[in-house]
């Protein structure tokens, strides 16, 4: 289970950090069925929910008995307070649902169990988060698969602009990728840095995933708020056959960031000599300056580049 800061978009909610202090309760107090799940007690827990006053009382954050035990990934737990009447819907203060906590913390069958239900697939947590999202940020295929079967919506965006699909391209999730694109994520939505999947996909080096998106229409040529492409940022980590996929799939050779830099810049800072040919075959111009009017030859140290890039430079 999951509990630590958010960190890239979606937020994670622990709700049993410590166990509950209790004095004097009744056998049917929420509060000893949330102390026994705090303990992991979960055959206690559930004769507890069997029986507890309250199925849908909650704590002073909004967490519900529900959540709190979707939390653990207790489903017998869970079973027994959705047979009493608990709510699956109810939202925390942070605006987490039961579904979206199960689907963070990878707990399958208890995803399964609270979409039987009728939980809602598509309640956003306070920083707009779906269970989707939070689903494919961690890598949970079969809750993805579980959840879109389920209808949930593939382009919703988090505060931060992020959808279910650029957070399993960012991460190199090629299996989530392929579900998602399946049930028609749009594979060009930009986050508010103006990235798409391709382009963080390419960031990050995830090779499979770019020829994935790709060949699912992914646009080659889409420029974040910097000016950068996913041709410049393959270029940069030196991918090359994600650079060779990329201008086979129609990327623009000399696209220039906002400083006047190109793909030729980026491979050729960092000595990437293979990268630096590809890409002079492929049309670059050795000669284009960026905005202090220098070219890529200035921006390397490295000898085999910069004989390339003198070389070409002649023709």
């Amino acid at each position: 289970m999951k509990s630590f800061i958010f960190v890239v978009s979606c937020a994670v909610f622990s709700f049993l950090i410590t166990p509950v202090v209790v004095f004097a309760q009744s056998d049917n107090s929420p509060k000893k069925l949330l102390e026994a799940l705090a303990k992991r007690d979960f055959r206690h827990a559930t004769d507890l929910a069997k029986t507890v006053d309250n199925p849908d009382f909650s704590d002073k954050s909004g967490a519900t008995l529900l959540m709190c035990s979707a939390e653990t990934g207790a489903k017998d737990v869970c079973r027994a307070l959705l047979d009493r009447g608990a709510a699956c819907n109810l939202k925390s203060a942070n605006g987490t649902t039961a579904l979206y906590v199960a689907s963070q913390n990878g707990h399958t069958e208890v995803v399964s169990l609270l979409l039987e239900k009728g939980a809602a697939t598509d309640l956003p947590s306070d920083n707009g988060a779906t269970p989707l999202i939070a689903a494919s940020q961690f890598g949970y295929t079969e809750i993805v698969t579980l959840l879109t079967d389920r209808g949930a919506a593939t382009d919703l965006q988090d505060s931060h602009g992020s959808t279910a699909l650029i957070m399993a391209s960012q991460n190199g999730n090629p299996d989530i990728v392929k579900i998602l694109v399946a049930k028609g994520a749009d594979p060009d939505i930009r986050d508010h840095n103006g990235s798409t999947a391709l382009i963080l996909a390419a960031q990050e080096g995830n090779g499979e995933v770019v020829r994935i998106l790709l060949e699912n229409g992914a646009d080659a040529n889409i420029q974040t708020i910097n000016g950068n492409t996913a041709l410049i940022l393959a270029s940069l980590i030196g991918q090359r056959d994600e650079v060779q996929l990329l201008l086979d799939k129609g990327a623009l050779v000399d696209l220039k960031t906002n400083t006047g830099a190109t793909a030729l810049f980026a491979a050729a800072s960092r000595g990437h000599s293979g990268i630096v040919t590809m890409l002079l075959e492929r049309g670059s111009d050795p000669l284009t300056a960026d905005k202090d009017g220098r070219t890529a030859f200035y921006y390397t140290k490295d000898y085999n580049v910069r004989a390339v890039l003198t070389a070409w430079s002649k023709k």
